[in-house]
């Protein structure tokens, strides 16, 4: 499932290659035709990010706003005028035929095309349908507006572990199994912790890792690297997914700062992990 970073990233791409212009719209699969219908010709507005969920606000009357949540599958590709591929997981035999929306813009060797496929949510919403998706969302660290209070009001009561917690989108909205992993380690906390036990500034210190880590990804087009330069082998520059980071499936691996054998279990129904030494239970 695509993480709340990668959702920022999106939100970018719209403002930047259709913000303030004319948007044409069209739904190959037809699962979508009459919303595509709804938004053809209108000028794409504002764009804006919530977690895990993509809100594009277009011009003319009620509704105004395409809502998108990707779910496990879902994703946008975004192609040029000779529809080659510019962004987005790589499509292969690239045909119409299960893309549920489809967004154009620009003339000539100027015009780009997104294509979203797999979604969970496309559906057009008002402003009311905006805020009470919006209602069910905890703070989202990517956000100016967000408020770590509010996610700390409900761990701090939770005997539910702070791996799972991270995990769920009401007390933090748009982190996913990468961070809830990785952040845990930057703060020195055992994911199988129950936030009860959790103290106030090891949680502000997730906080803190979680935000810093996820714009730092954000700034990089989606690439995640939460790894220090010291704590990562001699190479030209280039980052691989090995070195990336600490401990999100690097189990039965050393741990990059103390050598202690990294650990995996179920949490939930997926994946966590950590390193025993470096984060005391």
């Amino acid at each position: 499932m695509p993480e709340g970073h990668m959702i920022h990233v999106d939100a970018r791409r719209f403002d930047e290659a259709m913000g303030d212009r004319v948007v044409h719209t069209d739904s190959p699969q037809g699962r979508f035709a009459d919303g595509a219908a709804a938004l053809d010709g209108r000028t794409l507005r504002d764009t804006e990010a919530f977690g895990k969920n993509l809100f594009l606000r277009f011009s003319g009357a009620s509704p105004q706003y395409l809502h998108v949540h990707l779910g496990l599958i879902g994703g946008w590709t975004w192609w040029d005028a000779d529809h080659q591929q510019l962004s987005g997981r790589p499509v292969v035999n690239a045909d119409s035929s299960n893309v549920r929306l489809r967004l154009r813009t620009g003339r000539g060797d100027a015009e780009r095309s997104a294509e979203l496929r797999g979604a969970i949510t496309c559906t057009l919403v008002d402003e009311e349908g905006m805020d009470r998706a919006v209602a069910k969302l905890g703070p989202d660290p990517l956000r100016d507006d967000a408020d770590p209070g509010l996610a700390w009001a409900k761990v701090r009561k939770s005997k539910k572990p702070i791996g799972g917690l991270l995990l769920d989108q009401a007390v933090t909205a748009g982190a996913g199994l990468i961070w809830r992993a990785e952040v845990p380690f930057l703060a020195g906390v055992d994911p199988h912790r129950p936030g009860v036990d959790v103290a106030e500034d090891e949680f502000t210190t997730m906080w803190s890792e979680m935000a810093r880590v996820m714009s730092e990804a954000v700034e990089r087009g989606g690439k995640e690297i939460t790894t220090d330069p010291a704590d990562r082998p001699e190479t030209d520059g280039h980052v691989g997914r090995d070195d990336a980071f600490y401990v999100f499936r690097r189990d039965g691996e050393p741990c990059l700062r103390c050598g202690t054998e990294i650990r995996v279990a179920e949490m939930g129904t997926r994946k966590v992990w950590w390193c025993p030494s470096c984060q005391p239970r």
